[in-house]
């Protein structure tokens, strides 16, 4: 799955969602280096690859530096183009306010990109390790041809939805004459979508594996409750060692530190990217109402405001949702786990009660849950204080207007 990861974010370069590191070059340094034999060619093949090393580097650095210019450009230009509008004091100030955090939202994304390339490299070697423990370790089928075909239809999907959302509100913008910020922000605006989808993929592949870890217990915990009726396609010795159960907790231990990673590499942006479509929700629920309370300047806005929100709606219900089964397949693991526990007693069990309690205690520490850097937890039950917080920034936006 890591091969099909790095093809599809090859296309996320140029946004600075992603920033491809160095690894093979220098492995081909090390290998020239350590090669004894051609010792002509040696030192020639040698100083091109770390020639070579030396341009890609140059090269990454001249991109995140236009990348970083432009966006600098964008926003004072943005500010300056845009201007004070006279007798639209509050309006003026919250496209501003969402205009500087998009753009804040980009760099910080940028920057992430950069400061953590290590991590997302780390993770992305991890997730092939999984896969290749499940299906040697476990003799689990992950289904690699059907996870691959069913991610890239995900990915179409959210991309279109995202496209088709865009491309009309840019008609509606276009055509009731009010566009704001949003030519300077569009940059921003696609990157923070990007970077979303991209969590989602990854959400999306470990949700996969938590299914395939618990499918693994299941027939260990089949077994161990009945275990007369066999089924002749499964290797009930190997199900029954102790090997089986190391594995399980070496992989729910690769597993959490995957889920780490992504917090660690990806948990600042979703914060400001969580915070800032709230904030950029509530502002269009705003101008939707003004729109049907016959606002001139917002006039037919109920018509260019769904576009607006729908993305952002179901981007972030969407990653909610993917969340909240992580959570929950973890705790059928640990459910599942207790229940072998439980029948440890029997005298095949036996050895293996050490290794049950440390997989029972390890369960129970390691919890699978994506934050926004601790500030909170994305499950479904976040949704209901999205909610809340689009609510309380609606009622002071109003009670700004009747002011």
């Amino acid at each position: 799955m890591e091969q099909q990861l790095r093809v599809w974010l090859r296309y996320c370069i140029p946004l600075g969602v992603y920033l491809r590191e160095n690894n093979e070059n220098t492995a081909k340094i090390i290998t020239i280096r350590n090669n004894k034999r051609d010792r002509d060619h040696k030192q020639e093949a040698w100083s091109q690859t770390r020639q070579q090393v030396t341009v890609n580097a140059r090269l990454q650095q001249l991109h995140v530096s236009f990348l970083l210019c432009t966006i600098c450009v964008l926003y004072t230009h943005g500010l300056y183009w845009r201007g004070y509008i006279p007798g639209l004091m509050l309006t003026w100030i919250t496209s501003t306010v969402i205009f500087t955090s998009q753009i804040c939202t980009n760099l910080l994304i940028i920057m992430e990109t950069i400061w953590k390339r290590s991590q997302h490299e780390t993770f992305l070697t991890l997730l092939d390790e999984i896969e290749v423990s499940l299906k040697l370790r476990l003799r689990q089928d992950v289904q690699r041809l059907a996870l691959c075909r069913n991610m890239r239809a995900h990915l179409v999907h959210l991309l279109v939805i995202s496209l088709a959302a865009m491309t009309l509100f840019i008609i509606t913008s276009l055509w009731l004459n009010y566009i704001g910020y949003f030519w300077h922000g569009l940059w921003s605006i696609v990157t923070m979508r990007l970077r979303l989808i991209q969590i989602i993929m990854y959400v999306r592949i470990l949700r996969h594996y938590l299914r395939c870890l618990c499918a693994k217990l299941c027939q260990i915990e089949a077994y161990r409750r009945a275990p007369d009726q066999q089924m002749l396609d499964i290797n009930y010795e190997r199900l029954a060692s102790l090997e089986y159960l190391l594995a399980v907790k070496e992989i729910y231990s690769l597993l959490h530190r995957c889920f780490r990673l992504l917090n660690n590499f990806a948990g600042w942006s979703l914060f400001s990217i969580i915070t800032c479509y709230m904030f950029d929700f509530s502002c269009n629920v705003y101008w939707t109402l003004l729109s049907f309370d016959g606002f001139a300047r917002r006039r037919y806005y109920y018509i260019a405001g769904p576009a607006a929100m729908f993305p952002l709606i179901a981007l972030i219900c969407h990653l909610c949702y993917l969340c909240d089964n992580c959570m929950k397949l973890a705790q059928r693991a640990a459910h599942l786990l207790c229940r072998i526990q439980i029948m440890s007693n029997a005298a095949p069990l036996r050895s293996h009660r050490l290794v049950l309690y440390q997989l029972s205690t390890q369960l129970q520490l390691q919890r699978m849950e994506v934050t926004g850097k601790h500030f909170f937890t994305l499950e479904l039950r976040f949704l209901m204080a999205i909610f809340t917080a689009i609510a309380m920034n609606l009622v002071i936006l109003i009670q700004f207007l009747k002011s």
